[in-house]
């Protein structure tokens, strides 16, 4: 089946199949030794309803867990993604970058260590839907995205180490920036240029400070002193990492918007 275009674009993830024709010989997604436990489970609300929680330190040591959509009555239970951060290797990993299921009796097994004061861990993996183990990897920044009208974007560009919750986020932001520099220019080939021009560079950096922990840097700090992170020290760390991802309150509330203008029929 032959399909004609203006543009092809790449949103086929971590392990990308246009990435691979792009860029021949890359091999396989580089990892830091890191397992994780990914689950979804309806839970009573943490704290404040719309709070976040990240305990532990370093990668391979944590648990996140976080409300992903508002709870139908206010107080009652929410839907919760929750991830278990869990450092060795571990055999059968799949070239989609995926170990696959975990069993509930092995991910309690994993959870037993944890005592969190606002969450009931076991039932929390006991009410999941499902759990699966994902490797922590990324690739190397490439030195281009586009060729003529054939560009990436997300994790088909310059998939990342979880740090900042900015993986997903970035992604929402490449697609606008597509959509705006496609908007604006009438040739494809320059749009996709214009939109790597604005894009590729930023998120490079973005890749490599999340090597070295991106903003979670404050709580590897404190792990290692054994308590708290002076505030100017935490304060510097946490500004650097919004800067470089785009992200001030002075940047946002500057920046022109991105949104594209519905086209009249």
């Amino acid at each position: 089946m032959v399909i004609e275009a203006d543009v092809l674009v790449g949103a086929d993830g971590i392990d990308s199949r246009l990435r691979a024709q792009l860029h021949p010989g890359e091999g396989a997604p580089s990892g830091n030794g890191v397992r994780m436990w990914r689950g979804m489970s309806r839970y009573p609300h943490i704290l404040g309803g719309r709070s976040i929680v990240v305990a532990g330190g370093r990668p391979g040591d944590k648990f996140v867990a976080y409300p992903v959509e508002d709870p139908a009555a206010e107080g009652g239970p929410t839907l919760m993604n929750w991830v278990l951060e869990l450092r060795g290797p571990r055999p059968g990993e799949g070239t989609d970058g995926s170990y696959g299921p975990v069993a509930v009796d092995e991910a309690l097994a994993g959870v037993a260590e944890w005592s969190l004061p606002w969450i009931d861990l076991p039932e929390l993996v006991r009410e999941s839907t499902g759990i699966h183990e994902y490797p922590m990897v990324d690739r190397d920044p490439l030195p281009r995205w586009s060729f003529g009208r054939v560009t990436l974007v997300g994790a088909a560009a310059r998939p990342m180490y979880p740090m900042g919750m900015n993986g997903g986020s970035q992604s929402i932001v490449d697609a606008r920036v597509l959509a705006w520099t496609l908007a604006h220019h009438d040739d494809p080939v320059r749009a996709l240029a214009r939109y790597e021009e604005l894009r590729r560079e930023p998120l490079n950096q973005l890749v490599l400070a999340n090597r070295e922990l991106g903003p979670e840097k404050i709580i590897a700090l404190a792990e290692q002193t054994g308590g708290p992170v002076p505030a100017e020290h935490a304060t510097a760390v946490s500004e650097g990492y919004k800067q470089l991802a785009g992200c001030t309150t002075a940047v946002l509330n500057s920046r022109d918007s991105w949104s594209v203008s519905p086209v009249s029929p």
